[in-house]
């Protein structure tokens, strides 16, 4: 009788612990600069960051990974609602998550990693449910906005002392 109980116990706590098992979901994150394309590898990508927003837990970190886009895809084709503008190429990162009950996710997006003095952050926030995959589609998207400046003159070891009248600044400016 008291070994029935013990493994009745065991057996009923293994239950209880295997429907609580976490699930892998996947998230996709794409970081898209505001009218223009995809942030990636050419430009050293962006630092995604994936956490609980409520404890934050991180629970991935990674770096996108991939071309800019299909440009008469991002930029000539007059969007439509829930047609994608992502295609295999664009650049993402792709985390597996493992969550036992839906949770408010956090996704961080910060770059451009080849151009840190030109980085920006955006985030976005939400309810990711285990098991349901975010990849479809143009999946998590997040818009980065900015500029990518490189200033060309006056060089960074010159010191701009005295009387100054004028001074040439050259800089290349693109968009993020």
């Amino acid at each position: 009788m008291k070994i029935k109980t013990m493994l009745l116990g065991i057996f009923s706590t293994l239950l209880i612990s295997a429907s609580a098992m976490a699930i892998s979901t996947e998230i996709t994150v794409h970081v898209k600069t505001k009218d223009a394309k995809f942030l990636g590898t050419s430009m050293g990508g962006a630092l995604i960051t994936v956490k609980d927003a409520q404890t934050g837990e991180l629970l991935a970190k990674g770096v996108t990974v991939g071309s800019t886009g299909n440009t008469s895809l991002i930029m000539k084709t007059a969007p439509s609602r829930g047609t994608p503008i992502s295609d295999a190429s664009a650049a993402k990162f792709t985390a597996s998550i493992d969550i036992d009950s839906p949770r408010l996710i956090e996704v961080t997006a910060y770059g451009p990693l080849v151009n840190l003095q030109s980085a920006n952050k955006a985030s976005a926030t939400q309810w990711v449910v285990p098991g349901k995959h975010i990849t479809a589609g143009d999946a998590w998207m997040i818009e980065l906005p900015g500029f990518v400046v490189d200033v060309l003159a006056p060089p960074a070891h010159i010191s701009l002392t005295g009387a100054i009248q004028s001074i040439n600044i050259r800089a290349n400016v693109t968009m993020m």
